[in-house]
C-alpha cells in the first residue's frame, strides 16, 4: 500500500516539473532563436524482492526459457524469462527483463539514449553487470547466446543473465524521477524582419559571444551598434569575429553567406561562427545564451550552415504541441491527486476501523 502512496507521489512531482518546463517553453514561444526544452525521467531501480528468511545463496534455473538478442547497427535489445539483467544506477542495481544497450566509449556494456537529433549517447548511460561484474568488450567481436553467455571474439567471458533466486518473488520499483533537462536544439522558422543588423542561421552552429563571465553561444542574431561601432546583443555583450570583437566602422558594409563582413567591398572579418559535436552539454544560462558545462570542452566541427542577412530564427516551440503536452500532464498529475486521495481513505479505515476491531 505504501509503496502505491511513493509510486503516486514519484509521478505527481514529475509531472509537475514537466508542466514547469512546458510552460516556460510556451511563455517563449515568440523568443528570437529560443531553444524548446525536454525533461527526461526515468524508473527507480527494479529492486528484487524475497520471501521472508529466504535463502539468497541457492539459486534455481526452473523457469529460464532463454535470452532473445536482435541487434542493428551496434544496439542490443535483449530479453529474458526466468532471470534478470542486471544494471547499476546511481540508485543501486536495477533488475530487467528488456533491456537495451550498446558499447560505450571505453569499451563497456552500457544502456544509452537518444538525443533530439536521433543520435546514440552513453554518456549518461548505466553500466550492464555481468555475473562477474561489469562487461569490458574493448574493440572486439561481440556475441550474446540464448543462454546469456557473453562471447567476444568466439571466447566466453561472462554471463549477462541472474536467475531467479530459489524463493525469489519478483521486481518492485519505487515510480519515476527526473532524471534531466535536455535542449532541442531544431531548426526555427526564418522570419524577414528587412533589418541589415539582423542575422538568421540556417543550419546547425552558433554565433560567438564576448560576455563579462567568458565566452557564451547564442542563435539570437538580433544586434545592434554601440557607441563604438562594434557589434553586440540586445544586452550589450560583444559579438565576436575572427579577429576578436566585430567592428563596422565603414560607410558600406555587406555580408555573405558564409558570414565574412565586406567593407566598401572588400572582407575585413568573418562571423566566428562555431558548431560543436557536444551541443548535449550546453546549459543555458538567461538572455538566450549557453554556456559549456563546468569541466567539458567545446568539441568544435566545421560550420557548414549559412547566415541569413535580414532574417530572424523564430522559436522552435510548437505552441498547439506543447498544449497538448500540457493538457496531458494536467490529467496525469489529476488521476495520481486521486489515487493519493485513495490510498489516504484505504489509511484511514485500517487505522479507524479496523484498528478499533
Amino acid at each position: 500500500m505504501f509503496r502505491g502512496l511513493y509510486t503516486a507521489t514519484s509521478s505527481m512531482n514529475t509531472n509537475q516539473k514537466k508542466l514547469d518546463v512546458i510552460t516556460n517553453n510556451i511563455a517563449n514561444a515568440n523568443t528570437v532563436g529560443f531553444k524548446k526544452d525536454l525533461v527526461m525521467s526515468e524508473s527507480f531501480p527494479e529492486v528484487l524482492i524475497h520471501k521472508v528468511n529466504s535463502d539468497t545463496s541457492i539459486f534455481g534455473r526452473e523457469g529460464f526459457t532463454g535470452v532473445v538478442v536482435q541487434q542493428e547497427d551496434g544496439l542490443y535489445n535483449a530479453s529474458v524469462n526466468g532471470g534478470f539483467f542486471r544494471v547499476r544506477t546511481p540508485n543501486g542495481i536495477s533488475h530487467e527483463r528488456n533491456l537495451n544497450f550498446t558499447i560505450n566509449e571505453q569499451g563497456y556494456l552500457s544502456t544509452y539514449y537518444k538525443d533530439s537529433e536521433g543520435r546514440i549517447n552513453t554518456d549518461t548511460g548505466f553500466g550492464v553487470l555481468g555475473n562477474r561484474g561489469p562487461v569490458y568488450v574493448g574493440d572486439g567481436e561481440l556475441e550474446i547466446n540464448e543462454r546469456g553467455q557473453i562471447l567476444v571474439n568466439g571466447n566466453i567471458i561472462d554471463n549477462l543473465v541472474m536467475l531467479m533466486p530459489f524463493r525469489g518473488i519478483g521486481t518492485l520499483n519505487d515510480g519515476v524521477r527526473i532524471d534531466r533537462l535536455d535542449v532541442n536544439f531544431g531548426q526555427g522558422q526564418l522570419n524577414e524582419t528587412a533589418n541589415e543588423l539582423d542575422f538568421a542561421i540556417r543550419g546547425k552552429g552558433f554565433f560567438q559571444i564576448e560576455t563579462p563571465e567568458g565566452l557564451r553561444f547564442t542563435r539570437d542574431g538580433s544586434f545592434k551598434l554601440n557607441d563604438r561601432n562594434e557589434l553586440v546583443t540586445s544586452e550589450g555583450y560583444r559579438v565576436l569575429g575572427s579577429n576578436g570583437p566585430i567592428n563596422l566602422d565603414a560607410e558600406r558594409i555587406t555580408f555573405s553567406e558564409r558570414g565574412e563582413i565586406l567593407a566598401d567591398g572588400e572582407v575585413v572579418d568573418q562571423f566566428s561562427m562555431i558548431n560543436m559535436d557536444n551541443s548535449v552539454d550546453l546549459r543555458k544560462t538567461g538572455n538566450n545564451l549557453f554556456r559549456m558545462e563546468d569541466g567539458l570542452t567545446v568539441e568544435g566541427i566545421p560550420f557548414e550552415g549559412e547566415i541569413v542577412q535580414g532574417f530572424l530564427e523564430n522559436s522552435n516551440v510548437d505552441t498547439i504541441k506543447e498544449m497538448v503536452r500540457m493538457m496531458t500532464m494536467y490529467r496525469n498529475y489529476e488521476s495520481n491527486q486521486r489515487m493519493i486521495r485513495a490510498y489516504d481513505d484505504l489509511l484511514q479505515k485500517a487505522v479507524n476501523e479496523i484498528g478499533r476491531v
